[in-house]
């Protein structure tokens, strides 16, 4: 009996050990589970937070998007704000307004600063997005696609029809053969330049045509055309200079863009040198040289009026609104700038800058509205000529590339680098062998002499955005004497023709000058004062950052 009440009581003990057991087990599973529910609330939280952070900066793009939408629709959309409210009704530039369609609860609202656009031509939009209590702020420079996008622009990948000499056909028949497009039916026999083996690109390239690329061409920046291809591919392989593909920095390119229009003229810039727009008008052949002090040197004979008082025969200060024009010499006898003839004789030359120089094949006009530009740029300026822009020596900027200095070149005809020659070799009227000369009565107008990266005698550096608006930019000359050594441009340069620089054989230059083209990432938002725009391009975004939403939206 003592035995059984003896294991009773010892069983009777044990349960009360097991039940303490169980009550902690289960304490334990709550504890767990407590925990994984606040986990899974913690964490749809913070799943909640990530998609609002996400959707408010599409929101805030949504905006810039709505403005760029009602800017291409009408041009004039910049003037509207929130003290001048557009009457479409659009609430955006004073309150929060729903992004359509949106699946979330997300809105917008933006803001234009346009105190820019008549300088160089931008908006400065910065537009936010709302989702919830998360706001995400977007500052954007908005502009018209222009030229200066790209560091490379041509209208046609062809000679300049006034360069044709008769084979395979005359000046006049080229005009009418070759100023198309590939895709128009371009005649066959036009002379199309190539991309070739060892050219790099090191910046954005756009054309209304169609490209003739070689192997081994390298495009190191986004590339463009107007050509919708063939094949899959948006370019034409050269098969005549080896084998091999080029070699583009995006997959895919190049992508396919609408044209680019050149305006007819550069007249527009010339309005801007009317009497109190503070441009200077230059007449006749004019010499321009920037001083890094920020003034120029100009000898303009031809020069009585130039409306705002600018320096003519001296040095003096740069324009006040940045603009300089050089027009030819009026015909009319009533213009203030009229001259009769040419009665200017230097070096026994009948221009006023003693051109061309003894022996030199090019010819100069003695009337003629030609700018011969060089120097150290300190300043904004934009030089724009009724006929040519001859570049007579290395064109800098005082502060470098990272600076505020900007130039900008624009020719109704040709922009050219200056190379005199001697002629050698004439056959039927054409020289086909010549000799470099150096310019011994200016003798500042001779690129710095050089042996590297190309060995050569003259290495000609270029800071500046250019344009020809009916024909190239090129190398006078390109073909004759002997290699020149690097043409290093940095900036950006468009024309309606492709320009040559000089030439090649398998590969290795033998007139002329080899290619060292850099984009100036500025250009994206700078531009040189009044410089010309695209026919009724599109706007849209050139620059693009997150910043602090503004205190009150």
């Amino acid at each position: 009996m003592n035995r059984k009440f003896g294991w009773r009581a010892r069983v009777h003990d044990e349960s009360g050990v097991a039940l303490i057991i169980v009550t902690l087990a289960l304490s334990a599973l709550l504890l767990l589970s407590t925990a994984a529910i606040e986990f899974s609330t913690g964490s749809l939280s913070l799943s909640k937070h990530d998609q609002n952070w996400n959707a408010s900066l599409s929101a805030a793009e949504g905006g810039i998007d709505d403005y760029l939408f009602r800017l291409n629709e009408n041009s004039n959309y910049w003037a509207y704000s929130d003290t001048n409210p557009p009457p479409d009704g659009n609430k955006a530039f004073v309150q929060w307004v729903d992004v359509p369609g949106g699946a979330t609860q997300s809105s917008y609202r933006y803001k234009a600063d346009t105190s820019t656009l008549k300088v160089d031509g931008t908006i400065k939009l910065t537009s936010s997005g709302r989702v919830g209590t998360t706001t995400r702020t977007v500052y954007t420079t908005l502009r018209r696609r222009s030229f200066i996008d790209y560091l490379y622009f041509t209208d046609f990948e062809t000679l300049d029809p006034s360069l044709y000499t008769g084979s395979p056909f005359t000046p006049a028949q080229a005009q009418t053969k070759c100023s198309k497009h590939y895709y128009d039916g371009r005649d066959p026999s036009c002379i199309e330049i190539t991309f070739a083996t060892f050219d790099k690109i090191n910046g954005p390239l756009h054309s209304n045509d169609a490209y003739l690329i070689c192997g081994g061409a390298t495009f190191n920046g986004a590339t463009s055309t107007s050509w919708t291809g063939a094949n899959g591919i948006r370019y034409r392989p050269n098969g005549g200079c080896g084998a091999g593909t080029p070699n583009f920095a995006n997959p895919g390119d190049p992508a396919l863009l609408p044209p680019l229009t050149m305006p007819p003229s550069n007249t527009s810039i010339k309005a801007e040198t009317v009497a109190g727009a503070g441009g200077c008008l230059y007449t006749g052949p004019t010499s321009i040289l920037m001083n890094s002090n920020g003034t120029m040197t100009v000898s303009s004979k031809f020069s009585k009026n130039t409306n705002n008082g600018c320096v003519t025969n001296g040095t003096g200060p740069l324009p006040t609104n940045g603009v300089i024009y050089v027009q030819t010499v009026p015909a009319s006898t009533t213009d203030p700038n009229y001259t009769a003839g040419c009665p200017f004789t230097v070096n026994s030359k009948a221009h006023p800058l003693g051109l061309p120089i003894t022996n030199d094949v090019n010819t100069f006009g003695c009337r003629n509205g030609d700018a011969f530009v060089q120097g150290t740029t300190k300043g904004q300026l934009t030089i724009a000529s009724d006929n040519n822009i001859e570049l007579t020596g290395n064109l800098l900027y005082q502060g470098g590339l990272s600076g505020s200095d900007l130039l900008g070149l624009v020719a109704n005809n040709f922009v050219e680098v200056y190379h005199p020659v001697k002629c050698n070799t004439l056959v039927g009227g054409i020289c086909t062998a010549g000799t470099d000369l150096t310019d011994s009565f200016h003798p500042t107008w001779n690129f710095a002499s050089c042996a590297s990266p190309t060995a050569g005698t003259r290495c000609a550096t270029l800071d500046a955005a250019m344009l020809s608006v009916q024909h190239s930019v090129r190398v006078q000359n390109y073909n004759l004497g002997s290699v020149l050594g690097t043409l290093t441009i940095n900036g950006a340069f468009a024309q309606r023709f492709r320009g040559i620089v000089g030439t090649s054989s398998g590969g290795v230059p033998q007139t002329g000058y080899a290619k060292n083209y850099t984009y100036d990432p500025r250009l994206k938002y700078l531009s040189p004062p009044k410089f010309l725009d695209p026919v009724a391009s599109a706007w849209g975004q050139a620059t693009w950052s997150e910043i602090r939403t503004p205190a009150g939206w």
